[in-house]
């Protein structure tokens, strides 16, 4: 009997614990965020799209479109180069010449939104495969720039 006793007690005593844990989860004013949240390497590859603006002011940056084929057809910056995952191999050979112009400049690959997961890959890439450096990731949408206020090229 003192078996049991001893086992109700301490269930009891672990289910009031685990419940007084999850409502604090939930209920605490500073409860920790369940997302995940960037490393501080990644976040120091982002720019906004300020300070993609003053780069672009300061220095030659080539502008690398991660998105779509049929994206990048309907409107990019100015003298962007498409190159994105789909198609990485036949674009990277495509623009090989150009790529290895701009080796001392900057580079900003971007997408549609800040949450956009394309430029981040091409980005990777370009680094790891390529030794470019730097390579930035544009945390935004590429027409917030004021490089895209000049108008955007569409290929026809």
């Amino acid at each position: 009997m003192r078996l049991t006793s001893t086992a109700s007690q301490t269930i009891a005593i672990l289910a009031l614990s685990l419940f007084a844990a999850v409502g604090a989860v939930f209920l605490h004013p500073k409860a920790p965020a369940w997302y995940r949240v960037a490393s501080p390497e990644e976040l120091r590859w982002q720019l906004t799209p300020e300070e993609a603006d003053s780069l672009a002011a300061e220095k030659k940056v080539l502008w690398v479109d991660a998105r779509s084929r049929e994206k990048f057809e309907e409107g990019h910056l100015p003298d962007a180069i498409l190159l994105n995952a789909a198609e990485w191999g036949d674009l990277m050979f495509q623009h090989m010449d150009r790529l290895q112009e701009e080796m001392e400049n900057p580079v900003v690959v971007y997408c549609d939104t800040a949450e956009c997961g394309k430029s981040q890959h091409v980005a990777r890439q370009l680094r790891e495969i390529l030794g470019m450096e730097p390579v930035y990731i544009l945390k935004g949408d590429w027409r917030e720039l004021a490089v895209a206020g000049q108008g955007t090229s569409s290929s026809e």
